[in-house]
Order: structure tokens, then C-alpha cells, then sequence
């Protein structure tokens, strides 16, 4: 049998790509069980993200460790992964009108890595944060600077206006 393979080449060719092709097939999960993995790996990363900067000082206009504003620092959090946030709540929160983006109206919706958004002042949207679970949120304050409430406190549950889903931590 010396030489078959040099004559039928193109055929010898054929069955290896094929037999590698049906073990990749074989040994990779499936698209979807890789997608919502990750999508939750980069929930957990932007959520570590923000949480490093607990106790960082506010500062108007600020988007970085030195001091942030709200959406600074929802902007800052984001931004080492690629994701362009405008600096401004409600710019911020007009993202989920748009396609790649989804609107979360209500807070047991929620997932970690949502954007989350409440009513402070005369604008419809005064504040924005980042969703870290539990019912908690994590933002930029201008009486404490980052720090961890409750979405439901005295406070922050009547401003409530909504959420929004980033494509980054979307699955599919």
C-alpha cells in the first residue's frame, strides 16, 4: 500500500479536514452556553471594576479614580472594556432606546452590570449607577462619593426610573 496517499491527495486532503473539523465540533460548547458565560464573566469584571472604587471622592464633571461624577464614574467603569458611555445621566439613559441596547423597567429585572437610573432633579433623569445585585447599587454620590444603597431605601426608591442592559453584558 506504500504511495495511496500521494494517489489520491486531494481525497487524503479532504477526510483530515474533515475528521478535524468534527472533533472541534465534538470538543466546543455549544454558542450558546459560551455566550451567556461570558456575558456573566463581563458582568462580574465591571461589577469588581466599580466596586474598587468604593470610597473614591465625588467631584463634578469627574471620570476618574481622583473623582468621579455619577456618570463618570458609569462611564469610567466601562470604558477599560470598550464600551463608549456618553457623560451624562440622561444621555446615558436614552441608550436603551436604541436596538443593541434593552430598557429594564422593573428593579427584580435587574442584573448585575445594568445600568440603573433615578430622578434628582428637575431633569427626568438625575443619576445614574451600576447594578451590583442583591437589590444594591453602586454610584458616584455628591454627599459621599462612590459608595453601595439599596435600590429600595427611602431615598433611592422613589426617584426610581429605570434600567438599562448594555450589549456588553448581554448574552446573544
Amino acid at each position: 500500500m506504500r504511495g495511496s496517499s500521494t494517489k489520491h491527495p486531494i481525497r487524503t486532503l479532504a477526510v483530515a479536514v474533515t475528521v478535524a473539523a468534527l472533533a472541534t465540533m465534538m470538543l466546543a460548547p455549544s454558542a450558546g452556553a459560551t455566550t451567556t458565560a461570558t456575558a456573566k464573566e463581563r458582568r462580574v469584571k465591571a461589577e469588581r471594576r466599580a466596586k474598587s472604587q468604593r470610597g473614591a471622592p465625588y467631584r463634578t464633571g469627574g471620570t476618574t479614580p481622583k473623582g468621579f461624577d455619577c456618570s463618570g464614574f458609569t462611564l469610567w467603569v466601562f470604558k477599560k472594556f470598550g464600551v463608549k458611555l456618553p457623560h451624562q445621566s440622561e444621555r446615558q439613559y436614552n441608550l436603551g432606546k436604541r436596538s443593541r441596547y434593552r430598557r429594564v423597567w422593573k428593579r427584580k429585572a435587574l442584573k448585575p452590570g445594568d445600568l440603573v437610573f433615578h430622578k434628582t432633579s428637575s431633569a427626568k433623569v438625575g443619576h445614574a449607577g451600576m447594578y451590583i445585585g442583591g437589590g444594591k447599587f453602586i454610584s458616584s454620590t455628591s454627599s459621599s462619593g462612590v459608595r453601595v444603597d439599596s435600590l429600595y431605601d427611602s431615598y433611592w426608591g422613589p426617584r426610581w426610573v429605570g434600567g438599562t442592559r448594555l450589549p456588553y453584558t448581554r448574552a446573544g
